[in-house]
């Protein structure tokens, strides 16, 4: 990788950060998020409310310091690992392809994950990318799709919108931002949640783990649903960056079983898009284990896309131990 230097990127960058992701998604055919402009990279990773972090490959052959590469990720949060990366976008110019350059970038990456306590990567990558499938193979990440069938979901701006209108009271039930005497009740419904999706060996996580994890500026939020006084669901989403524009992720959302069918589930849903509308995401994101039929028609009847089954996105994970290893 000679001539070439990884360093983090600045807010001087970002016009030519967004310059590759056109170049990018030129050669993939695909479209930006018609939101997404320079001053919008700017703003998601060196503003207020910043989103994401990024390092950048820097040619030293050029006066100007040329960048011919990217790698974009966002912090994210898992009920069953607690602190978590994901890897939104990485990119490397033809001209510098195959020296090692999106190699470097990606451990670079991991290198901060690491340094933030995070215990896992997750990277999003599209099924006829063979190139990114090869690199993240090759270090050592799992296929989730593949291997244990997790399916990405996607709601676009109108379906949030529309749920956003669904954000109103439920009778005697209530949803509203978790604080932190609720995460005791909050780990309870994840164990349910783990039990259910056959978790068998727990999360990893616990009620204190919750409460200094949760925060609009650390990892996550968390919304939970109220009846008569007990905590009966919730939801925890957090907040994504990419090419398609600012978004939420929503990592977990969970009613108990006997409050089901009261509109609790879809308050939870609508709460989250509010939240993610209000600070300008254009779509909200989550995934679901292919058996998991209830979940999908659920997601399905409010607008959300299956994008692995219509568009060939597919999760793979960086484990703690692989990250320390590939950055070692």
């Amino acid at each position: 990788m000679a001539g070439i230097n990884i360093r983090e990127a600045r807010k001087t960058d970002a016009k030519k950060i967004f310059e590759l992701m056109q170049q990018q998604a030129a050669e993939q055919n695909t479209v930006l998020s018609s939101h997404l402009t320079h001053e919008a990279v700017a703003e998601g990773g060196w503003g207020p409310a910043a989103v994401f972090m990024t390092f950048v490959a820097e040619s030293k052959e050029t006066k100007e310091g040329e960048l011919v590469g990217y790698i974009l990720a966002h912090r994210a949060y898992s009920t069953w690992e607690g602190r978590a990366m994901y890897i939104k976008e990485i990119y490397v110019v033809p001209a510098s392809c195959h020296s090692g350059v999106a190699t470097n970038l990606c451990k670079e990456m991991l290198q901060a994950a690491v340094s933030m306590g995070c215990n896992r990567c997750d990277v999003r990558v599209n099924k006829a990318n063979k190139a990114a499938k090869d690199l993240f193979e090759k270090l050592g990440a799992k296929n989730l799709t593949e291997a244990e069938d997790w399916h990405l979901f996607f709601m676009d701006s109108k379906a949030m919108t529309e749920m956003k209108a669904r954000c109103k009271g439920q009778g005697p039930s209530q949803v509203r931002q978790a604080v932190p005497e609720d995460m005791a009740g909050v780990m309870t419904m994840i164990q349910e949640l783990a039990d259910y999706e056959k978790m068998s060996d727990g999360p990893k996580i616990n009620a204190h783990t919750l409460v200094t994890d949760s925060s609009p500026d650390t990892f996550f939020e968390c919304f939970v649903a109220e009846s008569d006084g007990t905590l009966v669901g919730y939801a925890l989403p957090y907040h994504t960056f990419s090419s398609q524009g600012r978004g939420i992720y929503m990592e977990d959302l969970y009613v108990k079983p006997a409050h089901r069918g009261q509109g609790l589930g879809t308050a939870l849903m609508a709460r989250v898009a509010q939240r993610g509308l209000t600070l300008g995401a254009d779509h909200l994101e989550f995934s679901v284990l292919s058996w998991n039929t209830p979940s999908t028609a659920f997601y399905q009847a409010r607008g959300a896309i299956n994008i692995t089954a219509d568009r060939g996105a597919q999760l793979y994970r960086f484990v703690d131990s692989v990250m320390r290893k590939c950055v070692q």
